[in-house]
């Protein structure tokens, strides 16, 4: 009992560790990426916590299957390497029995990829679609903000309002490159037709047109003045409807997508311990060669094997592999490969015979 604890212990904290950093690594990158959309006037900055808040439980469902991969392959390499696995194997410690240990750490991991996968990652992928569809429905103006030039529509137009006050911009400073004219303006208030449309209308001000011709320019002065808004690109993809549904919504409907979604989510609760059976021989390393000697070939069997899994996903999705058996069959497939791992026969992948 003391040897399961300790061993569980040693996976189940160099797993978290490993999620942490990969979280961090996945945030910062997404974060940086939001930023950018909302420097364009794209996004707004406000919502960039809730959104990336939102996104954490599709995120963690993959990570934390790699991470117990890696875990079980640092925590048992260093036994091995340290020779500690020599003197547990010397009093009674057989492979089956490691197997045994590994799968309580498995079940753990597996039971919070199967919250995460079946009832927080829709729900979070639900509110992530609520939130965009409610930033489409803003103008880039209702997004801007006082004192700050910013580049809107990917640089083709450049705006500046000194402040805003009741919705209304003053001061206001508009660049349109596409048509390579200059707005300035008293002040400016977007609205909405009846359409639907997103305008701004400027009130007392100036246009320049022709500013990077050879042919000369005009100047127009107007007491009031219409700019039709293009339709906004956030530059995020919304999640695809099956993603934001409930399980039990997928269940009901039937349709291929569906199946694909609902075979998609189960399959990541069985990936988990069907990598622990995979990272039990994989961790089989003598001292000269260090408990990090399988790390590679182990993140190259998880990418091959997800890869598998996605492609299987979007077959089933397009009906053109059938719903059973489905995606089923890689998982199959790395059962028997697994297998063949823990008995010794690719020793070139898992090491020496047990």
């Amino acid at each position: 009992m003391i040897i399961t604890r300790y061993i569980c212990r040693q996976i189940l904290q160099a797993t978290a560790a490993i999620t942490l950093v990969l979280m961090v690594v996945v945030v910062l990158g997404r974060m940086l990426n939001y930023l950018a959309r909302a420097s364009q006037g794209e996004l707004d900055p406000d919502l960039l916590a809730l959104v990336l808040t939102y996104r954490l439980p599709d995120f963690l469902q993959l990570i934390l299957p790699l991470a117990l991969l890696l875990g079980i392959l640092l925590a048992l390499g260093r036994l091995y390497a340290d020779s500690e696995m020599t003197v547990l194997i010397a009093t009674g410690m057989s492979q089956h029995r490691l197997l045994g240990i590994t799968a309580v750490a498995a079940v753990i991991v597996a039971i919070l990829v199967g919250i995460l996968s079946l009832v927080l990652a829709p729900g979070g992928s639900r509110k992530v679609s609520e939130l965009l569809e409610t930033q489409r429905n803003l103008s880039e103006f209702d997004l801007l903000v006082p004192g700050i030039f910013q580049i809107m529509s990917g640089a083709e137009r450049t705006t500046y309002a000194e402040r805003i006050d009741d919705g209304e911009l003053q001061l206001v400073f508009m660049h349109d490159a596409v048509n390579d004219r200059v707005i300035m303006a008293e002040s400016a208030v977007p609205i909405e037709n009846e359409a639907g449309e997103r305008f701004v209308v400027f009130r007392n001000g100036s246009m320049t047109e022709g500013l990077g011709g050879t042919e000369g320019f005009s100047v127009t002065r107007y007491p009031e003045l219409g700019f039709r808004l293009p339709p906004r690109d956030l530059g995020i993809t919304p999640d695809v409807e099956e993603k934001s549904m409930s399980t039990a919504e997928l269940l009901a409907d039937g349709t291929a997508p569906r199946l694909a979604e609902w075979q998609w989510r189960l399959s990541l609760i069985v990936l988990v311990p069907l990598l622990a059976l995979l990272a039990v021989p994989l961790s089989r390393v003598s001292p000269r060669q260090g408990r990090f000697a399988r790390l590679v070939p182990a993140i190259l069997l998880y990418m091959t094997y997800l890869g598998l899994l996605l492609l299987s996903r979007d077959a089933v999705a397009e009906a053109t592999l059938p719903a059973l058996p489905g995606m089923w069959l890689v998982h199959l497939l790395f059962v028997v490969l697994g297998i063949l791992l823990f008995t010794g026969r690719l020793p070139w992948l898992g090491g020496r015979r047990g």
